[in-house]
């Protein structure tokens, strides 16, 4: 039915066996890596001043399982459909140079993510409160984790998302390392929040920082 779906979980390190390309295609990878120690007293929530999205069995229905399926398409729907296909494009002549390009799969599943995600917006938040731009959040989910190696190609494409991502001339290796340099000097926080997609960028900070440390990257922590 409609309302079914499967989650998966798996620890990534050295024990485990990575996943096919063809396994990412077809999932959302949800990370949990951001730990904050000084958590842990129960507290009660007063729901009359903080209120909680509730989420009915009705929000669990997809309006669709692929673009061509949808019905009753406003205007926003199609003005955010080609938001989402406008950056796919773009982020598909990065990786062609290293034949990672994503297919009508993945942008299908973009799109009705943002879709979805509009009915739900105030759920998108981090720890702090700060906003989370559902189409930044579905890159780092469904794009990022496609890329992985220490090619020549690889570092090529990584370079090239993360000015795409941040939207800043970073033509040369040396360019790329100072934004890294400033990103690790202020914590490497999950979300550079001058980047037009915060969560991606700061997550190619951390790979690309990995390229030149250890002549290796992939999304994986």
């Amino acid at each position: 039915p409609a309302n079914f779906a499967i989650v998966g979980t798996v620890n990534m390190d050295e024990s485990t066996h990575g996943f096919s390309r063809k396994v990412l295609d077809r999932a959302f990878t949800i990370e949990f890596s951001e730990i904050n120690l000084s958590s842990w007293e129960r507290r009660i929530i007063d729901e009359s001043k903080s209120p909680i999205d509730a989420w009915p069995i009705t929000a669990w229905y997809p309006r669709a399982i692929r673009l061509g399926e949808l019905t009753n398409i406003t205007d926003l729907d199609r003005q955010e459909i080609r938001q989402v296909v406008d950056a796919l494009t773009e982020i598909n002549k990065i990786l062609i140079q290293a034949q990672l390009q994503v297919g009508f799969r993945i942008r299908d599943e973009l799109a009705l993510f943002v879709l979805h995600a509009r009915e739900m917006l105030s759920s998108f938040v981090d720890a702090q409160g700060n906003k989370v731009d559902p189409l930044d959040l579905a890159i780092h989910m469904k794009v990022l984790p496609r890329i992985i190696g220490g090619s020549s190609l690889i570092r090529q494409v990584v370079r090239q998302l993360l000015a795409w991502a941040t939207e800043q001339n970073l033509a040369l290796e040396s360019d790329v390392q100072l934004l890294v340099e400033d990103w690790v000097n202020t914590g490497r926080p999950s979300a550079l929040h001058n980047a037009k997609f915060p969560r991606t960028a700061a997550r190619l900070c951390l790979m690309w920082d990995r390229l030149m440390n250890e002549g290796f990257t992939s999304f994986w922590m």
